[in-house]
């Protein structure tokens, strides 16, 4: 008993000796825009993610944001509706149907330009 005694004095004399570690406060994230983006043929979440984060190795941002609407992150379908977390003041880089024309052969077939 009188160790059991000895070893939580010692524990309580350790904690507060030991200095707490400060938190760290990290910028607040800037504020974000949300885009409802409706699915058109020949669209996936890569290409999307490519027009809205100009990298299409975002596509888990756009999946994340819509796991209760995606069910594979492989398949989406036109007519889905899909929410988009976009910087407050992001502009089209381009035209989007233009750039799924372009790129989705190249998908299909497994080959780069």
């Amino acid at each position: 008993m009188r160790v059991i005694n000895i070893l939580q004095i010692m524990m309580i004399v350790l904690g507060f000796a030991i200095p707490r570690a400060h938190s760290i406060e990290f910028p607040p994230e800037p504020p974000k825009k949300l885009i409802v983006h409706t699915v058109k043929s020949g669209e996936e979440l890569h290409l999307l993610a490519g027009y809205y984060f100009l990298d299409c190795r975002q596509w888990e941002n756009i999946y994340q944001a819509n796991m209760g609407t995606i069910v594979n992150p492989n398949k989406i379908y036109p007519g889905q509706e899909l929410y988009v977390f976009v910087e407050e003041d992001w502009t089209p880089p381009f035209d989007l149907d233009a750039y799924v024309n372009k790129w989705r052969p190249y998908l299909l077939s497994g080959t780069v330009p």
